[in-house]
């Protein structure tokens, strides 16, 4: 997740939707050199809020779990090679009870992905309000 993602679709929704059963949960994958835990920990720092949760996935295990279940190509989501990419510039919104992380009720992107829309922090908000 990027800074700028991270902000729109994630402490702009909790500011916007004061909903208590609402929760954001962060998830900071390296993706990019500078990535690393410390630089998530800083970046968790500006986004502290009781209804959010902060995660490193330093692995990249549930950004692959993600990508796969999001049919996310490598080409599509680091820009090379074939076979399953990295859910990672997602944004994704789970109607209460949902069975699994696997299906979303909406997801959005800051990727090469074609067949899911791009990050519209205002869509997004209006989406998740209307999942509340």
């Amino acid at each position: 997740m990027c800074l700028a993602g991270a902000s729109g679709a994630g402490a702009d929704v909790l500011a916007a939707l004061p909903h208590p059963d609402l929760r954001v949960h962060y998830v900071w994958v390296p993706m990019l050199p500078p990535d690393d835990e410390a630089a998530a920990a800083a970046a968790s720092a500006r986004f502290v809020e009781p209804r959010a949760r902060h995660y490193w996935d330093g692995e990249r295990r549930l950004a692959r779990e993600l990508g796969a279940a999001l049919r996310i190509s490598a080409r599509d989501s680091i820009g090379a090679g074939s076979g399953p990419g990295f859910a990672w510039d997602v944004y994704l919104a789970y109607a209460r009870g949902a069975a699994g992380l696997s299906i979303p009720a909406l997801w959005m992107h800051q990727l090469g992905v074609q067949d899911a829309p791009r990050l519209d922090a205002e869509a997004f908000r209006q989406r998740v309000s209307a999942l509340l």
